[in-house]
């Protein structure tokens, strides 16, 4: 007798192949996005609005690029503790308080760009735009600190448990581990296409991420579904 039949209903799909492949795809595009983010946001002199009223295309591509950086980071980095925890739980575990929260606390920045491009289109003085982004910024203090410490801390935890646990090569791992302080670096000496190349080695590390969860066995992966669980015993 079949599982179907004792439950009353068709056993359940397993998905977990498609959890896989979808969990792979995302990895990488978020910290990409937030790469080209890096490279063409206004803002380097410390004046936005001036930057922002010279060049509005360049804050409407940061807010395109946003939306998909948004909508991919926090998924991917799960996926990427998902996979880590079975070899290093108790890594993977600190991994995940820094780095959930930090990209949790990135939509205020987001809102905060999207301030700056609306005070532009409205016909804001540039001085006013860069007072309006600087106060958006303290009233958001605490979460934008949360995101500041939270990503880089939790993605140089998570390029140690890739070294750790050995998920990817050792080189992408160190890659990975030293992304984001490197981006920190960038931020200081206001470099935006090291910047670039620190969120790109992000990427680099969290593809290869990818590529181990396309490779990783479903049973590995994660737990079948209970239905599918009793038909293989029967």
């Amino acid at each position: 007798m079949s599982a179907g039949s004792l439950s009353g209903a068709a056993p359940r799909r397993d998905l977990r192949t498609a959890s896989r492949v979808v969990s792979a795809i995302l990895m990488p595009i978020g910290p990409a996005c937030v790469a080209v983010i890096r490279l063409v946001i206004p803002g380097g002199s410390g004046d936005v609005g001036a930057e922002v009223a010279a060049n509005p295309g360049a804050q409407r591509l940061v807010l395109l690029l946003g939306i998909p950086a948004l909508f991919t980071l926090l998924p991917g980095a799960y996926a990427a503790l998902h996979l880590g925890r079975r070899h290093r739980p108790v890594l993977a575990a600190w991994a995940a308080v820094f780095l959930i929260p930090g990209y949790l606390g990135m939509t205020v920045l987001g809102a905060g760009d999207s301030a700056v491009l609306a005070g532009r289109n409205i016909g804001l003085a540039p001085s006013d735009i860069t007072r309006l982004s600087e106060e958006i910024l303290f009233l958001n203090m605490v979460p934008a600190l949360v995101f500041v410490v939270g990503h880089i801390a939790g993605t140089v935890l998570l390029g140690v448990l890739a070294i750790r646990a050995r998920l990817i090569p050792l080189w992408a791992a160190a890659l990975l581990t030293v992304s984001q302080p490197l981006h920190l670096t960038a931020i200081v000496v206001v470099n935006a296409w090291l910047d670039l190349v620190a969120w790109g080695l992000t990427a680099v590390g969290m593809g290869f991420l990818g590529l181990r969860v396309l490779r990783t066995p479903n049973d590995e992966w994660e737990l079948p579904s209970c239905t599918a669980a009793f038909a293989d015993k029967k």
